[in-house]
């Protein structure tokens, strides 16, 4: 189950990392990401999760970006996982011997606890996905269907339910005398302010 593990990881770095950076091209980094997790199925065995090929990875990442980054990403949640395992990874081969693991509960293959975290995972995955693909038109719609009354001239209020808020900020400082109008023309808001005339 660790190689699942892994990939699953791979896919929820990546879709974090992408959002909050609103990162382009999302289905195609993803699958870059996933091959990253599995890279350590072609090294020899002390070299599948060493901190070592962080070095080439940077040096990639300058020219290739976004290439590379998903890579590294998937290449992180496979030192992640093998951390959390019973064998645990030689993160500082060849420069040490010594083998790093994470909890004293590791997360042996096929067993409950190792079950467990793959059901947790593939539901992070279906989250951090969904979030990813139409986190911005979810907030979009929420901000779009909240209410707000607009109090009119002759004090009588109404609800506007299919519009944005509209802030106008004034230093008061540099608008003495000044009139702001506010207009709205199909999907487009306009503030105008122009010196007040009687």
């Amino acid at each position: 189950m660790s190689k699942i593990n892994e990939i699953l990881t791979a896919i929820i770095l990546y879709s974090v990392i992408s959002y909050i950076m609103t990162l382009p091209n999302l289905e195609y980094s993803l699958i870059l990401a996933i091959l990253g997790s599995q890279i350590n199925i072609l090294l020899p065995k002390n070299y599948k999760h060493t901190l070592i090929h962080y070095i080439p990875l940077s040096i990639l990442l300058i020219i290739y970006p976004q290439i590379i980054l998903p890579i590294t990403i998937g290449y992180t949640s496979s030192i992640f996982i093998s951390l959390l395992s019973k064998d645990g990874c030689k993160l500082l081969y060849p420069l040490k011997q010594t083998t790093f693991t994470g909890p004293k509960n590791y997360l042996e293959n096929d067993t409950k606890q190792d079950y467990a975290a793959t059901t947790f995972l593939i539901t992070l995955v279906v989250i951090t996905l969904l979030l990813s693909f139409n986190g911005t038109e979810i907030i979009n719609k929420i901000s779009e269907d909240n209410n707000f009354q607009v109090i009119t001239q002759d004090n009588n209020s109404y609800n506007n339910t299919h519009d944005m808020v509209h802030y106008v900020n004034v230093n008061p400082a540099y608008c003495n005398n000044k009139n702001i109008t506010t207009t709205k023309t199909e999907n487009q808001i306009t503030t105008i302010i122009t010196d007040y005339q009687k």
